[in-house]
């Protein structure tokens, strides 16, 4: 009786200790990590991005579908005035700071909508939240310029 008393009591403090160790251990691979916002690299940029669904919605897939837009129309926005920003004071003795933003935008406007998304999540109530990035060759030497304000 005494033996087996003691292998449960071995058994148990054992699942104690492999279920409150430390949060250390699942999932995470050493050296690795993942740039969720900014630069990766001087061809990658990434930004983090939430939306929420559409008012009046019930079904759940339109609710996350209507939320993953929302997240991405806000991520194209971020970058590009994080890049117009960034140009702009690259470009600080421009005579018409409105005008030459404009051209800025005109121009990254569609290496920004050619993004993809690379990670959504979902919360209970179908809130989205995205990874958006845009990848060209040599992009953050063209968004830099002469400033280095997009960090």
């Amino acid at each position: 009786m005494k033996r087996i008393f003691c292998m449960v009591a071995v058994l148990a403090v054992m699942v104690v200790y492999t279920a409150c160790g430390s949060g250390s251990m699942g999932g995470q691979v050493k050296g690795d990590s993942f740039v969720s916002e900014g630069w990766v690299g001087d061809d990658i940029f990434r930004v983090t991005s939430t939306g929420v669904p559409k008012e009046g919605l019930t079904n759940e897939v339109q609710k996350k579908g209507t939320a993953q837009e929302a997240a991405l129309i806000m991520a194209q926005k971020r970058i590009i005035e994080k890049f117009v920003g960034a140009k702009l004071e690259g470009a600080a003795g421009a005579a018409d700071y409105a005008s030459t933003g404009i051209a800025v935008s005109k121009e990254l406007g569609g290496m920004v909508k050619g993004g993809t998304i690379v990670k959504t999540t979902y919360d209970e109530d179908c809130n989205a939240e995205i990874i958006y990035q845009i990848e060209s060759k040599g992009l953050k030497k063209r968004v830099m310029g002469a400033g280095d304000v997009a960090k």
